[in-house]
């Protein structure tokens, strides 16, 4: 009975910040850095792949580009986990660098938080798009830019309150923890890209010796 008690109070205290960082986010993300949350941070992170995945195969064919049936649902969670834990290593990496008071931890699970916008509004759009016609789709693409825009600000909100910083400092320091996120993945391509290359090359020249060997 008391574990079952704490779970209960565990998740209304969670739900209880949500909606403050959803509405009051500077007093949210303040709580948030009292506390320890990381359990909350896996379970937002899985219910924004629920809602991904819902909103797929729900939202009106009129208003997306991406049919159900041609959805790679294993592609659809890595584009979402890996850009995610990448952005969540270079925010960090850059805070640590730049005076940060945030630990890592601190960091998933405020960056969690911070897609409340799309778990709450993703799911009505959807909806409401099976009632939209092809003319409105101009707004349904406005409402579902500002739903990233409003997950963008959060971001941006935590990182400034988590680390103390100043307005000017935090604006630089998003900067550059975007523009190590980029360097990181234009590596990690590159290197796929070289890697391709010199196994094509390795498979050629392996087709000739075998020819050569052969005749």
């Amino acid at each position: 009975m008391i574990r079952t008690a704490d779970i209960k109070q565990s998740g209304l205290r969670s739900l209880r910040l949500g909606i403050a960082i959803l509405f009051h986010p500077v007093d949210g993300f303040e709580e948030l850095q009292k506390n320890k949350h990381l359990i909350s941070a896996f379970v937002l992170i899985l219910l924004t792949i629920s809602v991904r995945i819902i909103s797929i195969y729900m939202t009106s064919f009129h208003m997306t580009s991406l049919q159900p049936k041609d959805a790679n649902l294993n592609l659809e969670i890595i584009r979402f986990v890996v850009p995610l834990i990448s952005g969540v290593i270079a925010c960090y990496l850059i805070t640590a660098i730049m005076d940060g008071e945030a630990y890592f931890s601190q960091v998933l699970t405020a960056m969690s938080y911070a897609l409340i916008p799309y778990i709450v509004f993703t799911i009505p759009l959807a909806a409401v798009s099976l009632v939209m016609s092809r003319g409105e789709l101009g707004l349904y693409n406005s409402i579902n830019s500002i739903i990233w825009l409003w997950v963008a600000l959060l971001i941006f909100i935590q990182l400034k309150v988590l680390n103390d910083y100043t307005f000017k400092k935090a604006v630089g320091v998003l900067l550059l923890s975007i523009f190590a996120f980029i360097i990181f993945w234009g590596t990690v391509g590159l290197v796929f890209a070289l890697t391709n290359h010199v196994l094509q090359f390795v498979r050629e020249v392996a087709v000739e010796v075998r020819y050569l060997l052969e005749n």
